[in-house]
């Protein structure tokens, strides 16, 4: 996986920096034969991790792409002491992929957009 600073996450990270002790840009994406296959744009403020995006290619799906970004930012999360990470999602996208992976949906909006809900998801370390 490379990491690719992310100019949102860069100008959030420097908004926030008057609210929060530390941040950090966790951003990174997947490539395969110079084609990004996929990628992840998160950041940390102190103990929590906040994925904004995270995505794959259509033929990527179901092998794994999303768990091992996930997992890589909640590692260099924890590495850099954040004990949370948090996700939120569309009812039309993954809820249940975050369930699988074992977070827990601590808010709901239904509905939020349409007939689909917005929800909110962590997992602790």
């Amino acid at each position: 996986m490379r990491q690719r600073r992310s100019s949102l996450v860069w100008a959030w990270g420097s908004i926030t920096t008057a609210f929060f002790q530390e941040t950090a840009d966790l951003s990174c994406r997947v490539e395969g034969d110079g084609v990004c296959l996929g990628g992840i744009t998160a950041w940390r403020a102190d103990e929590v991790v906040v994925v904004d995006l995270l995505w794959a290619a259509d033929d990527c799906h179901g092998r794994g792409l999303g768990r091992r970004l996930l997992g890589a930012v909640g590692k260099e999360g924890r590495r850099l002491g954040a004990c949370r990470v948090e996700v939120n999602t569309f009812g039309f996208q993954a809820p249940g992929f975050y369930e699988k992976l074992g977070y827990r949906c601590f808010a709901a909006v239904e509905p939020a957009v349409g007939v689909w809900g917005h929800y909110f998801y962590l997992k602790e370390f």
